[in-house]
């Protein structure tokens, strides 16, 4: 199963809407169902304390480095952590994969993901 936690503060800071998240993420399974491949579920943080858009302008536990994402998308998704690897690009990641009991997070430095996230895998 692949599901993507991202924090998107952007929408706290008035820089973009919710709606484009959502557009990036159909955007991004049009493209992957081109090759036949999928996510299997998107979980986004809109939240940042120091946000332009009060509905948003708030402290909470979705936003990385806090595990609410990854705690509430193996909720929903009836996904083991223990047997769960993040892949990330920020410390933030990797922070909050051990804050919800991932098995590991792996950070991803730039370069072809496919080939991190192979390599990440065969580790396991």
């Amino acid at each position: 199963m692949t599901v993507v936690v991202t924090n998107q503060s952007g929408i706290a800071r008035g820089m973009y809407t919710a709606q484009h998240v959502d557009a990036l993420h159909d955007f991004m399974q049009r493209s992957l169902s081109q090759i036949g491949a999928h996510i299997d579920a998107f979980y986004y943080c809109p939240h940042h304390p120091e946000g332009a858009v009060a509905e948003f302008s708030v402290t909470c536990d979705c936003r990385k480095p806090k595990p609410g994402l990854i705690v509430r998308a193996c909720k929903d998704l009836n996904i083991n952590p223990a047997q769960s690897i993040l892949f990330g690009d920020n410390k933030r990641d990797i922070e909050a994969a051990q804050a919800a009991g991932l098995r590991a997070g792996i950070f991803f430095a730039g370069g072809n993901l496919f080939d991190a996230v192979k390599a990440g895998l065969e580790t396991f």
